[in-house]
C-alpha cells in the first residue's frame, strides 16, 4: 500500500519534475550557446553570424515543416509575422554583439529584464490591467535591473546598451508572439522566425560577410542545433508545468552562464550580477505566479 502511494505521488509530479529538468537543460543549452556566440563572435562580425545561424535553422526546420505540412506553418498574419522577425532580428543583433564585449552572467542576467519589458509593454500598448501589485513588482524589476547594469558617471559600456536593446526587442516580440498565437499554431512562429531573421539579416550580413573555416563552419552548425534543441525542451516544460513552477528555475540561466563563462572565458561572477538577476528573477516570478492566480479566481467565477 505504500509504494503504491508513492507511486501514485510520482504519477502525479513526474512531469512538473520532467518540466524543471528541461528548464534547468535548457539553461546550460543557452550557456553554451551564449559561449559558441562569444568565441565566434571575436572572429566571425555579429551580424553575419545572425544570418547564417538563422539560415541553417530554416534548412534543420524543413523536415519537420514538411512532415507537419502546410497547416504547421499556416499563417492568418503575415504582416504580424514579419514584424514580428524584425524585432527578432534585432534582437539577435543586439545579442551577438553583446556577447564577446561583457561577461556571459552579465548578458545573461540583462536578459532577464525582457519579461519586466514585456508586462510593462502589454499594460501600455495591449491594455491589459495595470494592478498596483504589477506596478510594484515591475519597480522592484527595475531596480533589480539598475544593480545589474549599475550606470556611472561615465555612462553605460556598449557591450551592456547592447544587451539592453537586445531585452527590450525581445520583450516586443513577446507581445506580438502573444497577440499571433490567439490565431496561429507554434510551429508557424517558430519557423517564421528563423526564416524572416533569414530575410531581413541577409542584407546587413551580406555587407560584413565572412567565409567561415571549416571549424567556424562547425560551431555554427552547433549553434543552430542547440538553438532548436532548447526551443523544443522549453516548450516542452511549459506543455508539461505550470508557469509558476518553472519560472523560479530559470535562476539556474544566471548560474550555467557564471559556470561556463568563469571555466571558458575565466570571467570572474560579479557579486552584484547574481543579486540584480535575484531581484529581476523574483519579481518576475511574482508575476507569473500572481497572473496564475488571477486567472484561476476568474476562471472559477466564470
Amino acid at each position: 500500500m505504500l509504494i503504491s502511494s508513492k507511486n501514485n505521488y510520482f504519477g502525479r509530479y513526474s512531469n512538473s519534475f520532467i518540466g524543471i529538468a528541461l528548464v534547468i537543460i535548457s539553461g546550460l543549452m543557452l550557456s553554451v550557446n551564449g559561449a559558441i556566440g562569444k568565441q565566434l563572435g571575436q572572429e566571425l562580425h555579429p551580424f553575419f553570424i545572425t544570418f547564417i545561424r538563422a539560415f541553417f535553422m530554416v534548412l534543420l526546420l524543413l523536415p519537420w515543416i514538411l512532415r507537419k505540412g502546410i497547416t504547421g506553418i499556416k499563417t492568418n498574419r503575415p504582416g504580424l509575422h514579419f514584424i514580428n522577425g524584425f524585432f527578432f532580428t534585432l534582437a539577435l543583433f543586439g545579442w551577438f554583439w553583446a556577447l564577446p564585449r561583457i561577461p556571459l552572467d552579465l548578458n545573461t542576467a540583462v536578459g532577464f529584464t525582457a519579461p519586466i519589458f514585456a508586462v510593462l509593454g502589454a499594460i501600455i500598448f495591449l491594455g491589459e490591467k495595470s494592478e498596483p501589485w504589477r506596478w510594484g513588482a515591475l519597480i522592484v524589476g527595475i531596480v533589480g535591473a539598475l544593480v545589474i547594469i549599475r550606470p556611472t558617471v561615465e555612462g553605460i559600456p556598449p557591450g551592456v546598451l547592447a544587451a539592453i536593446f537586445s531585452a527590450l526587442c525581445f520583450a516586443v516580440t513577446k507581445l506580438l508572439v502573444k497577440v499571433i498565437t490567439r490565431t496561429d499554431p507554434p510551429g508557424s512562429i517558430v519557423f517564421s522566425q528563423a526564416f524572416w531573421v533569414t530575410v531581413v539579416a541577409f542584407p546587413v550580413a551580406f555587407y560584413f560577410w565572412q567565409a567561415p573555416n571549416w571549424e567556424q563552419f562547425l560551431w555554427i552548425i552547433g549553434l543552430s542545433v542547440i538553438t532548436i534543441m532548447n526551443h523544443f525542451a522549453v516548450t516542452w516544460a511549459i506543455k508539461l508545468s505550470d508557469i509558476g513552477v518553472i519560472e523560479p528555475i530559470t535562476f539556474t540561466r544566471l548560474i550555467w552562464a557564471a559556470i561556463v563563462g568563469y571555466f571558458i572565458f575565466g570571467d570572474e561572477p560579479n557579486i552584484y550580477t547574481l543579486i540584480g538577476g535575484s531581484i529581476v528573477l523574483s519579481s518576475v516570478v511574482y508575476i507569473a505566479r500572481r497572473e496564475r492566480k488571477e486567472r484561476k479566481i476568474v476562471g472559477s467565477k466564470t
